[in-house]
């Protein structure tokens, strides 16, 4: 048997092997540890002081860095504030997001409802998002380049 005779069934293989290499599952999750296993299905306690209530579909569902500011980038979560935040960035959408003062909320989904006790400033690129506080004068509102944006007092 020649080498020639070969050749079909190892490009079949490599062929398999490089569309196999591009079909991986990841799943979204800040400051997790990526090796770990994707979520399941039932919903579970948290222990983690971050989130209030988890769907089956959150994991981690916000990263805070050094500065105070805290990234929500998942959907369909609901997002406890960790005390001490001063920024909140939401690049997610269909969030339900609560927590403290804050100085300055930005909303880049659409169709998130965030809750705070207060805040100074809020900015929209997204979207059906509305902003609750419960305390203070007014915020500011930055600038809303999306459309159906609402501030206002609980």
């Amino acid at each position: 048997m020649s080498l020639k005779s070969f050749l079909p069934a190892a490009a079949a293989l490599a062929v398999a092997t490089v569309a196999l290499t591009g079909c991986s599952q990841t799943a979204n999750v800040s400051g997790g540890d990526s090796s770990a296993p994707a979520a399941s299905s039932a919903p579970e306690a948290s222990s983690n002081p971050r989130t209030d209530t988890k769907t089956d579909a959150s994991t981690d569902s916000g990263k805070s860095d050094a500065s105070g500011a805290f990234t929500v980038n998942e959907s369909n979560a609901h997002v406890e504030i960790p005390a001490g935040t001063k920024s909140v960035v939401v690049n997610g959408s269909n969030n339900h997001i609560e927590g403290e003062a804050v100085s300055e909320i930005t909303v880049n989904g659409s169709q998130n409802a965030v809750e705070v006790k207060s805040v100074q400033t809020v900015s929209f690129t997204g979207s059906n998002n509305a902003v609750q506080y419960e305390d203070g004068n007014a915020p500011q509102v930055g600038s809303d380049l999306g459309a159906h944006n609402v501030v206002s007092k609980d």
